[in-house]
Order: C-alpha cells, then sequence, then structure tokens
C-alpha cells in the first residue's frame, strides 16, 4: 500500500526530534514507535497497549497510571526526570483522524542512583510509600493533548487538552504535531533546558470539519502557540 506523504513526514520529525533530544540528554531512553497500515488507515502509536482501570480516562492524574504505563512500557520516551511521553496518530489518506500527545510527569523526584540499584517502578513505590515523602514529592498534572474528527459535539470539542482533572478538556480548536507539543512541554516544564528550535520544522495536518459551527458549551479555549 502507498504511504501518504503526510503520514512518512510525521515519522520523520517524530524519529528527528528524538534523536536531538536524546543528543540533549533530556530523552534518556526511547521505544520506537509502533506502525500499524490497514486499507482504510495508517497508525502511528505505542507498543505494548495496556488496558483497564488503572489506564482508563477517570484514573488520569492518578500515580497509579503512571505506573500502570511505566511497568508495561506503553510509551516512547522516558525523560531525564522520568516524566514519559506517549504519541498517536491516525490517519485516512492525507487528513489527520485522530491523536493523543501525552507527557506524564514522574510523580516523585528520583536520583539516578536508587534508580540503577532498584529500578524505576520499585524505586517510585519505595519512596511514595516512605514516611517522609513530602520532600520527594512532586505535585504536577500530567498533560494529555487528544484530537478526534468523530467526536466534536459542544460538550467535547475535537481538539482538547487535558489536565489536573480527568473531566477537564479546553479547546485547542486544531491538532498539533509532535514538534509542537514538545516545545510547549520544554518551554513550560523544563526551561532550564537550552534547545535550538532553528532546525525544528512544524507540520499543519488536514482533517475533516463538521459543516456547522459548534457552539461549546465551555468557552474557553488555550492556543498554543511555541513557535
Amino acid at each position: 500500500m502507498k504511504m501518504n506523504k503526510v503520514f512518512e513526514a510525521t515519522q520523520a520529525q517524530i524519529r528527528s526530534t528524538t534523536e536531538a533530544l536524546r543528543e540533549l540528554d533530556f530523552v534518556q531512553y526511547d521505544i520506537p514507535m509502533d506502525i500499524i497500515c490497514t486499507p482504510d488507515k495508517q497508525i502511528i502509536t505505542w507498543k505494548n497497549h495496556k488496558g483497564g482501570r488503572e489506564v482508563s480516562g477517570k484514573a488520569f492524574t492518578t500515580v497509579a497510571q503512571y505506573l500502570a504505563i511505566t511497568s508495561s512500557n506503553a510509551y516512547q520516551l522516558l525523560l531525564k526526570d522520568y516524566s514519559i511521553i506517549r504519541y498517536s496518530f491516525t490517519f485516512r489518506e492525507n487528513k489527520l483522524l485522530a491523536q493523543n500527545l501525552l507527557w506524564w510527569p514522574c510523580p516523585v523526584r528520583l536520583d539516578s542512583d536508587m534508580e540503577e540499584e532498584f529500578g524505576l517502578l520499585e524505586s517510585i513505590k519505595s519512596l511514595l510509600e516512605d514516611g517522609d515523602v513530602q520532600g520527594k514529592l512532586l505535585m504536577r498534572t500530567p498533560v494529555r493533548v487528544d484530537f478526534d474528527a468523530s467526536k466534536n459535539t459542544e460538550y467535547h470539542p475535537g481538539a482538547h487538552i487535558h489536565m489536573q482533572h480527568y473531566g477537564c478538556r479546553i479547546n485547542s480548536e486544531t491538532p498539533m504535531c509532535f514538534n509542537k507539543f514538545i516545545r510547549f512541554i520544554i518551554m513550560n516544564f523544563y526551561p532550564e533546558i537550552q534547545v535550538n528550535y532553528k532546525h525544528w520544522h512544524d507540520l499543519t495536518y488536514q482533517y475533516p470539519c463538521p459543516r456547522k459551527k459548534i457552539e461549546y458549551i465551555n468557552r474557553t479555549k488555550l492556543l498554543i502557540d511555541s513557535r
């Protein structure tokens, strides 16, 4: 089956940016993306998908969700502070149908010596069970950027951002490429990281649009421009 150019460009962008972030030691470990092609769709996603209550939408922001994702290696990037990035894109021909971009911050302050000795999961569980956890606990919300062209209603914007609460859906108006998402995360949550974005080129996606303008019940918007 002939690949569409947007699908190929998205893969190339992700690989190039991941390599650049590894050279900066911002990414310490990466799991190659999973590529799924059917006669109808082309999908970029993560391997080792795990279902269940711990990874459901209502478990968003819970430590159990972070542990479930990391324990099953259901992500693509492990960052220098043991936060994770995962992403998925679904295309039909040259149009984006859906996407999911997630930054899940590590819930505790963890040093590399402890991680090397006990492993990531056991180190985190040990710190959380410690009676003096307050000095290690990090109160950071995950950020998930979603787009689904088939789910665009007055209560559920097709493009939206989740943070702080599983029911939070802040209208972001349009989907975004991998580079734009990563820039947003670095600029806002890792301001100490110096990145030369000169050669980072964004992708603009075409996607199915509703025939009639939708008036959303929640009129809050969060438009990300991280150039």
